[in-house]
């Protein structure tokens, strides 16, 4: 599915299929912003042949965090020469393809990945021609990120399960699943006042479930998934 020139969903909930995944064009290739889950496999191949983008030329797979419904396709890209990259605090899920002994959640895996790279501060990256800038958004998980692009005339910005739109016309806006033993309400909350004072203007968000908010009133997301927080996450 195209939502924006340049942006594409390759899997998640229209697709029926656990956590959304994107393609993002840029001069040398594409990347993709999230991977879903490891059984979206062959959603997002049987997506990428019908635009047309050959599996070779995805050069990076940029995580919003380790979860295995975001990163559960990773590993493969990585083999096919993608370099993977994601918040240092989640390597250790990716790592081992799993939350951990201590984790009640032993369904949750996913073939084991080694990153290439870490986002341990707010950061800038030059991919291709795009300039991402990535914001550290510790919460959901300890590692969790956003990314904020612009692409063509759209500003674009990849909450991942910080926050993702939802509802009927866009008009929701909820906080992601708080069932990682390293979840943090009192670091998400901080998040949401850091993510408010970057006063970011996107035109379109898209998040790690849900559906895209694409308009000139997208930032109204932001806002109602902040409220969203502090009426039901402190």
């Amino acid at each position: 599915m195209q939502i924006r020139k340049g942006l594409y969903l390759l899997s998640g909930g229209p697709y029926g299929k656990l956590g959304n995944a994107y393609a993002v064009k840029h001069n040398e290739g594409y990347l993709l912003i999230d991977s879903s889950n490891p059984g979206a496999l062959k959603t997002i191949l049987g997506n990428l042949d019908y635009w047309g983008i050959s599996e070779d030329k995805i050069t990076h797979v940029l995580l919003t965090h380790g979860h295995d419904d975001h990163a559960g396709c990773a590993a493969y890209f990585q083999e096919k020469g993608a370099k993977v990259i994601v918040g240092s605090e989640d390597t250790e899920m990716m790592a081992q393809g799993d939350f951990g002994v201590e984790s009640p959640y032993t369904n949750h895996v996913m073939p084991p990945c080694k990153v290439d790279d870490v986002f341990t501060q707010d950061t800038q990256l030059e991919i291709g021609g795009l300039n991402i800038q990535v914001y550290t958004m510790p919460g959901h998980t300890d590692g969790s990120v956003v990314f904020y692009v612009q692409l063509d005339m759209d500003y674009v910005l990849f909450s991942g399960d910080m926050f993702f739109p939802d509802g009927e016309t866009g008009n929701v806006a909820s906080t992601g699943w708080k069932g990682d033993m390293n979840y943090n309400g009192v670091k998400l909350g901080e998040s949401f006042a850091k993510l408010w004072r970057l006063n970011l203007m996107p035109t379109v968000i898209v998040g790690g479930h849900g559906i895209p908010r694409v308009g000139n009133d997208a930032k109204e997301s932001i806002k109602l998934a902040y409220k969203y927080y502090l009426l039901n996450n402190r």
